[in-house]
């Protein structure tokens, strides 16, 4: 039976702008790379194991491996995200990097930051490297909630770096995307109304303040409820089709919830990206998920990262699937 054939394929495919479901093959059309296991924070939310002897940075040998191979198919890649476990602002040579994959022709690269270490100098030298999307973290409106839910970052240091983030931007890059982003947690839930009408009036038109429902990490932060377990088991994934994550010593997860390395689907320092992406495990997983099977994968059990709904978007007020 060919399971890329079924109804099921056919959806992904059309939610993946291929004609095919087995177009997605010819190469990953996201990429989250991870260049620096590191983190200045300890989120109430973040399941990460930081002492599981990865490496602290991606070598400079596996950077340029990975910027000759995705160059190739610059045409086909839609985004990369400079970004895994780690706080991205703590790669020295963030900006540079990220001059190196526009220079390559890649279409959109962003990441997601915390925003402590975001100063003016920072700022100034990524949205001058061509960064596309800046995306700050910032999960709460008062000190007494952000320090409950992020601890050993500054409110006001972070709160500060945001808006001088965004009259930089304007005065030097219009274009560039910024997204201000909440995740909702017991302890922030009732802050969210004047959290999203605070940055109404900052941001432009084509940047976004997001309030998005928390996720379980997979299993790993908490376990997903029966309701959600129920409801996804026959759906498959969007990112076994189209996503790759490559962490610092160029180790390929299964997801971007397998932020503790649980499955090595490939290793991206003795095989090609096309290698991997066509590997047996990859086949494996994706076979899973396109026979209903995926229970079976203790961290896909019940997780809808790739499905949850925007809690509201700036002063639209609407609901939009992330992607």
């Amino acid at each position: 039976m060919d399971f890329f054939d079924n109804q099921q394929a056919n959806l992904l495919a059309t939610r993946l702008e291929v004609r095919h479901l087995r177009d997605v093959l010819i190469f990953p059309q996201y990429f989250q790379l991870e260049t620096v296991y590191a983190c200045n924070s300890r989120c109430t939310m973040c399941s990460i194991n930081w002492d599981n002897g990865k490496s602290a940075k991606l070598n400079v040998q596996l950077f340029d491996k990975f910027v000759d191979e995705v160059k190739e198919y610059s045409n086909w890649v839609k985004a990369i995200c400079l970004q895994g476990a780690g706080e991205p602002t703590l790669d020295t040579q963030l900006p540079e990097r990220v001059k190196r994959l526009k220079d390559a022709g890649i279409k959109k690269v962003y990441f997601s930051t915390n925003g402590q270490l975001l100063n003016q100098e920072l700022t100034q030298k990524l949205i001058n490297s061509g960064l596309d999307d800046l995306r700050i973290s910032f999960d709460a409106i008062t000190p007494e909630i952000y320090k409950k839910i992020r601890p050993n970052l500054n409110f006001e240091t972070v709160m500060t770096n945001a808006l001088n983030a965004i009259q930089l931007r304007d005065a030097i890059n219009p274009k560039m995307v910024i997204r201000m982003r909440l995740v909702i947690l017991d302890e922030n839930k009732h802050e969210v109304p004047k959290w999203l009408a605070f940055w109404e009036n900052k941001l432009s038109e084509h940047d976004l303040a997001e309030a998005v429902p928390s996720h379980t990490f997979g299993n790993q932060w908490k376990a997903e409820s029966d309701e959600s377990i129920s409801q996804f088991a026959d759906k498959p994934c969007l990112s076994l089709f189209s996503t790759m994550i490559l962490d610092s010593d160029g180790i390929a997860g299964l997801c971007c919830a397998d932020c503790n390395g649980k499955y090595n689907m490939g290793d991206f320092s003795r095989q090609t990206i096309k290698e991997i992406w066509n590997g047996e495990m990859f086949a494996k997983f994706r076979e899973y998920h396109l026979t209903s099977q995926r229970n079976c994968i203790d961290m896909c059990r019940g997780c809808h990262i790739w499905d949850r709904t925007e809690k509201s978007i700036l002063e639209h007020g609407t609901k939009e699937e992330i992607v």
